[in-house]
């Protein structure tokens, strides 16, 4: 799990006059390539018989077909980035090892510094903890079957669109 919303010099941009090339490759490099490395260099060491799992946090505004609000472009991109990598390598790894699931996982609204400056908005039942927000992954991953692999995923076991 690893990701930027914003830094002190990087704040999500509510319109294309605030979208920035720094600010953008900055949301990529952490948001989208860590897992494709990951992806590209633990691959071979997970291809075996037994059943394996593949997952990263994304999240649902890197939705495409989910998203209703715009702006937060850079995030949103990144995420999308990160999602298309990962059902890509779902595809991939289903052809060459078919027993690695990969899935992406919306984490809901987690009370972390990454939300923190957005959660005025939120109701307070759909603010989790991080220990609330483990629970309800795993029990997610827990339910897992290869049909599902290059699915994304929110924290309740629905599917979201990519």
């Amino acid at each position: 799990c690893i990701g930027v919303l914003h830094t002190p010099e990087l704040q999500p941009e509510k319109s294309i006059r605030n979208v920035d090339a720094h600010n953008l490759q900055q949301a990529i490099a952490v948001n989208s390539l860590p897992t494709l490395l990951l992806a590209k260099h633990l691959g071979p060491l997970l291809k075996s018989d037994a059943p394996c799992l593949f997952t990263t946090v994304s999240a649902r505004v890197g939705s495409i077909g989910d998203n209703r609000l715009g702006g937060w472009y850079s995030y949103r991109m990144s995420k999308a980035a990160l999602n298309q990598a990962l059902k890509c390598l779902a595809i991939e790894w289903q052809r060459s090892a078919g027993n690695i699931i990969v899935v992406a996982l919306h984490p809901g609204t987690t009370d972390t510094k990454l939300s923190e400056p957005f959660q005025h908005n939120v109701p307070t039942d759909k603010l989790f903890s991080t220990a609330k927000t483990a629970a309800l992954l795993l029990q997610v991953l827990h339910s897992l079957k290869p049909v599902d692999s290059g699915k994304f995923l929110s924290y309740d076991g629905t599917e979201i669109a990519w």
